[in-house]
């Protein structure tokens, strides 16, 4: 049997908004530095978003990145509350990680939780080699406030 409804019954419905933010940047860019930072032009890549009701932010990161020699060339992220402060730090336990002179795209994404509703949350890549001249040719933020 169908649903049935009166004359003039409103109908309503649960409608949910997702607000999203992305960055890209296909420009080749190289990095010499040990240490987490810009590449060497361009300064610094970042994407932000205002926060949802529900304090949830989904980030995903994609590289394409390479380096000179045998070495390791590392992408890693940084998000910021205008509020709530540092929610996640650089690292290379989590960091995006190629070796060698094949261009490699590589992902990840992250939830990030406990952020102010309202506030902006801005993320910044940041890179570094291990030795080497590492180099970026795409890389990308998308990030999606979550209902």
């Amino acid at each position: 049997m169908g649903t049935h409804r009166r004359a003039a019954q409103r109908i309503t419905a649960a409608i949910e908004t997702f607000l999203a933010s992305q960055a890209e940047d296909t420009t080749s860019r190289t990095t010499t530095a040990g240490s987490y930072g810009n590449l060497a032009t361009g300064g610094a890549f970042t994407a932000s978003i205002v926060v949802p009701a529900s304090g949830w932010v989904r980030v995903d990161i994609r590289v394409t990145q390479r380096n000179s020699g045998a070495n390791n060339t590392i992408t890693s992220w940084r998000a910021t509350g205008s509020s709530s402060g540092s929610k996640y730090t650089e690292n290379d336990t989590a960091a995006l990680i190629i070796a060698g002179t094949n261009n490699f795209p590589v992902s990840l994404f992250y939830l990030v939780t406990g952020l102010v509703p309202g506030e902006t949350l801005t993320v910044t890549l940041l890179h570094r080699v291990n030795a080497g001249t590492g180099t970026v040719d795409y890389r990308q933020i998308l990030l999606t406030g979550l209902p």
